[in-house]
């Protein structure tokens, strides 16, 4: 990964607490940390392969902007007990490197296990604090917009098409170069971008790994956990609510919404299409997402949102509860 630690700022609490420590027991100090996804910092290439697009397209993000902050930590043996940094940061994912970038501290802490809670924000209420990786002028675009995340990238493959579906499509002078099974026309578009400024504040937590919850704090140490951002649950065919197996990785469904066929999807292009419209979003799909307050999904703007507040994850590939619904995303 192209990551770099970058200590612009450390958000530190020693003592912001609701009841009491016990004075009995040793102490220590949590370091938390963002960390992002190979398919951030690398893409997502094709191929057959679990982790890999199966309908031959690649993906690369040039920006991979989150804000993300409020983390809170809570005794596990005493829910009264609670640490809180509410400061949010505003990152460049795409720039981490594998150690990931510190971020948090927590210090004096019961050497016992604290449950782990986080936030990715919106931006406008939480004014995150402009991490280096990010320009004035994204920094200013996420606030402006009450964006959580800023994400740009492009789609690439050597023999891709479009099929925009032709309620929708404004394809100008383009000559069709084939067409879908179900007799949509389609046309040559081997390289298409996007970049979004996308509202998808959600909590993150409890969070756990491999069925163990919190953080266990080392008496007298410091003990780091990372707070793991995924990049490629917009490329899922549903929103897997316990095993990940039959989770297949598709973007098809992206290349056919660029509708004028410029070689970018914008946000008004997503607003425009309901996944009814698109023959590709067909019986391989599952759009029940779990969040009530984006039900139904009525247009791929909704998607896309949907998928991006299912990314947070804990220590990798460790689970949190999602809005505090869990989810399970075994890789």
């Amino acid at each position: 990964m192209g990551k770099q630690i970058r200590w612009m700022w450390i958000a530190t609490v020693a003592a912001l607490a609701c009841g009491d420590q016990d004075d009995g027991v040793g102490h220590g100090r949590v370091t938390v940390v963002v960390d992002a996804e190979d398919s951030i910092v690398e893409g997502v290439s094709a191929g057959t392969a679990v982790e890999q697009i199966a309908d031959g397209w690649q993906v690369e993000f040039d920006r991979y902007i989150v804000a993300i902050g409020h983390v809170t930590l809570t005794l596990a043996r005493n829910s009264e007990i609670v640490r809180e940094i509410e400061e949010s940061f505003a990152v460049d994912l795409a720039t981490l490197n594998s150690q990931g970038l510190a971020l948090w501290e927590f210090e004096d802490l019961a050497a016992e296990t604290w449950q782990i809670e986080y936030a990715t924000v919106a931006a406008g209420d939480a004014d995150p604090i402009r991490h280096r990786s990010v320009s004035e002028r994204d920094h200013a675009a996420l606030i402006e917009q009450d964006a959580t995340y800023l994400i740009a990238g492009r789609l690439s493959a050597d023999e891709g098409m479009s099929c925009p579906p032709p309620a929708h499509a404004d394809p100008g002078d383009a000559t069709p170069t084939g067409e879908r099974d179900t007799g949509e026309p389609c046309y040559d578009n081997p390289s298409i971008e996007f970049s979004w400024l996308v509202p998808a504040e959600t909590t993150y937590g409890p969070c756990e790994v491999d069925g163990v919850e919190g953080v266990s704090v080392p008496e007298g140490g410091t003990r780091s956990v990372a707070l793991t951002l995924h990049g490629d649950h917009i490329f899922f065919n549903g929103f897997p609510g316990g095993s990940e197996g039959g989770i297949t990785r598709l973007a098809q469904w992206l290349a056919d919404s660029d509708l004028n066929l410029d070689g970018e999807v914008t946000r008004e292009e997503l607003e425009a299409i309901s996944p009814a419209d698109l023959a590709e979003l067909d019986e391989r799909y599952n759009l029940d997402a779990p969040f009530e307050d984006l039900l139904p999904l009525d247009d791929l703007w909704t998607y896309v949102r949907a998928q991006l507040r299912t990314q947070g994850h804990f220590e990798g590939e460790g689970e949190c509860a999602l809005g505090g619904r869990a989810h399970d995303h075994d890789h």
